[in-house]
């Protein structure tokens, strides 16, 4: 709550910074398309406690990597900024790591299965209205020089996220603990679907975007964005759970996240540049709820301790200023 406070009060000081920090009258708008392949790694934890025992449940999705497209529209129209970015990929890598403990503290395992990601997908749109509290043209190196030479700029925007990811496990390889002198082995052929899993979050975006001109027309560019509130939604199947009405919904208001980028562009010819960086999103839903149904009509409700997404990894991308 502090970080939004204090970014939010800098959206109004630098809305008050006067424009004057060109050395040349930008034109009154500007249009860039731009496109990036993000080549990610990313992983998923999402568990509960019920009836005295924390974690109750433990689901881990590790090595979830997959390789995102992105295509972005931004809108600027003197000193406000409109940004609009969709991306998305289709998820067929990683394992699903399935833990159930007696006792908390992971105390008392008594079920561990493990099943291999083979379906799945992720999807993202970002819609952020900004302001453009800093502008010049002279590089950090050498003299400012004639047109591609990009401009440098600091905005800072407030805005929307969605971001939807679900992951399908097929199969199982594990044991189920009787006793510590009864174990059965469990297992599930390839072919079988296991668990299919999908996070749902909407976010308020609030952060900061910057290009500075280092010579000639290389420059440096960054992101850092948080997101002070969210509504995580999350739908859990276990496909061979036969006393259960899948899914069971969980959900959790709050949380945090932080999303951030660095890279270097280049602009070559006409208002055409290319960029390489990374970056880093990283959301923790916090406490929520959670709800299964039975059969039988029955009703369960348990605790959600967590639901985390990470991704992270390099990009390249190109992008047309007109």
């Amino acid at each position: 709550m502090r970080a939004w406070i204090v970014l939010v009060a800098a959206v109004v000081v630098f809305a008050t910074v006067p424009a004057g920090a060109s050395a040349q009258t930008p034109p009154d708008w500007t249009v860039s398309l731009a496109g990036k392949v993000w080549v990610t790694s990313g992983w998923s934890n999402w568990n509960f406690k019920s009836a005295g025992v924390d974690p109750a449940s433990d689901l881990r999705w590790r090595g979830v990597d997959g390789v995102l497209g992105e295509v972005s529209a931004d809108l600027t129209w003197k000193r406000w900024v409109w940004m609009l970015s969709v991306g998305g990929t289709s998820l067929d890598d990683g394992t699903l790591v399935d833990e159930d403990f007696a006792r908390s503290d992971r105390q008392g395992r008594f079920s561990v299965t493990r099943s291999p990601v083979d379906g799945g997908f992720v999807f993202y749109l970002n819609n952020d209205v900004g302001f453009r509290v800093v502008r010049w043209d002279q590089p950090l190196f050498g003299a400012p020089t004639a047109p591609p030479a990009p401009a440098g700029y600091v905005d800072v925007f407030i805005g929307y996220q969605f971001w939807r990811e679900q992951y399908q496990a097929f199969g199982a390889q594990g044991s189920l603990i009787v006793s510590p002198t009864v174990v059965v082995n469990l297992s599930e052929p390839r072919s079988v679907k296991f668990v299919t899993q999908e996070y749902t979050r909407h976010s308020i975006r609030i952060g900061a975007r910057t290009q500075v001109p280092i010579m000639g027309g290389l420059s440096l560019k960054g992101l850092v964005a948080i997101a002070p509130y969210t509504h995580t939604d999350h739908e859990d199947t276990h496909h061979l759970r036969n006393d259960l009405r899948n899914p069971v919904i969980s959900s959790a208001n709050g949380g945090f996240g932080v999303q951030g980028e660095i890279g270097l562009a280049y602009a070559v010819w006409r208002g055409l540049s290319g960029e390489a960086g990374f970056r880093y999103w990283h959301f923790d839903s916090g406490s929520g709820d959670v709800v299964s149904r039975a059969k039988n009509g029955s009703e369960g409700r348990a605790q959600l301790n967590e639901a985390i997404t990470d991704r992270y990894g390099p990009y390249v991308g190109v992008s047309w200023k007109f």
